[in-house]
C-alpha cells in the first residue's frame, strides 16, 4: 500500500493529467509538422533504394516509393522535447528544430534494428522494413539514417551558432547514441535473467531509452543558455523523464489496451521481456510463484494459459501498482528538478503537462 506522501504524489498527478493529455495534444500539434516538414527537407534528395526504405518508414511513401502525402509516423517526442527545452530555456524556437532533427533521425534508426532484433513485422500497422526486404538491407538502412542524423547535425554550423557550442551539442547527441546502443545491448543481454534486479533494469533503461529522451533536453536548453545552475535543472528533469517513458512503456507492454497500443494484453509476457513488471513481481512474491513464472519463461512458447498465469500472480503482488508509483516518483523528482529555475509561465505549464502525460500516457 502506498504511504501518504507516494498518495498524494499519485493524486496530484492524476488530477493535474487530464488537463495535461488536453495540453499535450495541442503541444504536438502545434509542432508535430513543423518537425516533419524540417525533416523532410533534410533528408537526401537522391532517389536511391535505401532513401526509398527509409522514406517508407518514416511513413512518407509506400514500399514502391509513391507519396502517401502523411506526415512522419510517430509522435516527434524527442525533437519537440527539445524544442520546447529551447523555449523554457529562454532560447528562439526556430533556432532550435535544426538541433530537434538528427534526434528523430537518430531514434528511428533505433527503431529500425529494434524491429529486427524482436522480430517485429509491424510498427505503426505497416510492415517492417526488416519484414519487406529483409535483415541485412534493414541494418545498412538503419546505419545509413543513423549517419543522415550526424550530416544533418554539422549543419549546425551553417546557421550561425558558435562552433563550440555546435561540437558541443553534436558531443551531447553522440554520446547519448553511445548510451543508447549500449543500453539495447544490455537489454538483449538481460533477457532470460531470473535475477535481475531493479537496480540493473533502472540503469538499462536510462541507456536504452533515457539517453536520447535526456540529450533532447540538453541540447535544446544548451541552445538557450550557457547558465549551469539551468543547464543542470534541466539535466535532471531529462534523466528523470527517461526513466518515466520507460517504465511507463513496460506498464503498456503487459496492461496496455490492444486498441491503444496494436498489441495484445500480455505481449511483454508473451516475448519473454525481462521489463519492470517481472523484475517487481520476482521481488515481491513467493518462491513457489516465482518457481512457477520461471518455469513459464523456460517454456518454447508462452501458452494462453501460462500467461494468465503470470498476470494472476501479478495481480497478486499488486506490480501493476507498483510499476504506476515508480513513475510517479520519478516524474515528481523530474519536476522537482526545474521547479526553482525561472522559466516563463506558458513554457513551465508546457514541459510539465508533457511530464504528466508521459506518466499516465495510454499509448
Amino acid at each position: 500500500m502506498k504511504d501518504l506522501v507516494h498518495q498524494e504524489i499519485s493524486d496530484k498527478i492524476n488530477l493535474a493529467n487530464s488537463d495535461a493529455e488536453k495540453r499535450v495534444k495541442e503541444i504536438f500539434s502545434k509542432y508535430h509538422n513543423q518537425v516533419d516538414i524540417k525533416m523532410q527537407n533534410e533528408f537526401p534528395d537522391e532517389e536511391t533504394k535505401i532513401n526509398i526504405m527509409l522514406k517508407y518508414f518514416l511513413g512518407w511513401t509506400d514500399p514502391n516509393g509513391y507519396q502517401t502525402n502523411k506526415p512522419i509516423s510517430g509522435k516527434a517526442l524527442r525533437p519537440i522535447l527539445c524544442i520546447l527545452a529551447c523555449k523554457a530555456a529562454g532560447g528562439d524556437v526556430q533556432k532550435a528544430i535544426p538541433a530537434a532533427i538528427p534526434l528523430e533521425f537518430i531514434h528511428n534508426f533505433s527503431l529500425i534494428h529494434d524491429d529486427i532484433q524482436d522480430k517485429d513485422k509491424l510498427r505503426h500497422n505497416r510492415p517492417t522494413i526488416w519484414a519487406l526486404w529483409g535483415n541485412p538491407k534493414a541494418l545498412i538502412a538503419g546505419n545509413n539514417l543513423r549517419i543522415i542524423a550526424d550530416i544533418t547535425m554539422n549543419k549546425l554550423m551553417k546557421t550561425g551558432l558558435p562552433i563550440n557550442k555546435c561540437l558541443k551539442l553534436n558531443y551531447i547527441l553522440t554520446q547519448a547514441c553511445l548510451e543508447m546502443i549500449e543500453g539495447q545491448f544490455l537489454d538483449i543481454k538481460y533477457e532470460g535473467e531470473a535475477s535481475l534486479t531493479k537496480e540493473l533494469y533502472l540503469e538499462m533503461i536510462s541507456k536504452k531509452t533515457g539517453a536520447l529522451i535526456a540529450s533532447a533536453i540538453k541540447i535544446g536548453a544548451g541552445l538557450a543558455t550557457e547558465n549551469h545552475r539551468k543547464l543542470h535543472a534541466f539535466n535532471e528533469f531529462g534523466k528523470y523523464l527517461g526513466l518515466v517513458f520507460q517504465i511507463t512503456d513496460d506498464i503498456l507492454g503487459i496492461w496496455g489496451k490492444e486498441s491503444k497500443t496494436g498489441k495484445p494484453v500480455g505481449a511483454d509476457i508473451i516475448r519473454k521481456k525481462n521489463s519492470l513488471p517481472i523484475i517487481i513481481t520476482a521481488s515481491k512474491t513467493t518462491q513457489i510463484n516465482q518457481k512457477k513464472i520461471n518455469a513459464i519463461y523456460n517454456n518454447p512458447t508462452i501458452s494462453e494459459s501460462d500467461l494468465n498465469e503470470v498476470l494472476n500472480i501479478m495481480d497478486q503482488t499488486k506490480t501493476k501498482e507498483h510499476c504506476i508509483e515508480l513513475a510517479e516518483i520519478y516524474c515528481t523528482k523530474a519536476l522537482s528538478s526545474i521547479r526553482n529555475i525561472p522559466i516563463p509561465n506558458e513554457s513551465r505549464k508546457d514541459i510539465e503537462s508533457i511530464a504528466l502525460f508521459l506518466t499516465k500516457r495510454q499509448h
